[in-house]
């Protein structure tokens, strides 16, 4: 029992100890999402539907690519960004319960999209 108290104690001591590696200015004023892979730091703009590669470093943007929306006839909004196996995911929603993810590979070439029910 004195175990479980003396983690329950400590676990928050730990948490709210951390401390801040590094910090530097976002590369827009609309990121919606962040994704770590390939040591790089990646952010997407959902305004203007850019994504950044960052060095983690110093928050240079190494390079950058536009997000091509499929359907123009809709207003999307991307709203997060993920990375695995050398792919980003980028979901852009068009609609409350409905949107696109949009795959790119690590130079901006799109690999391909699937559709998103909320």
């Amino acid at each position: 029992m004195h175990g479980v108290l003396l983690c329950i104690f400590i676990l928050p001591l730990t948490v709210f100890a951390a401390t801040v590696l590094n910090s530097f200015d976002a590369p827009d004023t609309g990121i919606s999402g962040l994704a770590w892979g390939n040591g790089y730091l990646w952010a997407v703009d959902g305004t203007t539907q850019y994504v950044y590669q960052l060095d983690p470093a110093d928050g240079d943007v190494v390079s950058s690519f536009y997000i091509t929306d499929q359907t123009p006839s809709y207003n999307p909004v991307t709203t997060g960004l993920a990375w695995g196996a050398s792919v980003l995911y980028a979901p852009m929603t068009y609609a409350s319960s409905y949107g696109t993810v949009y795959k790119y590979n690590e130079s901006g070439v799109l690999q391909g999209t699937f559709d998103s029910y909320c």
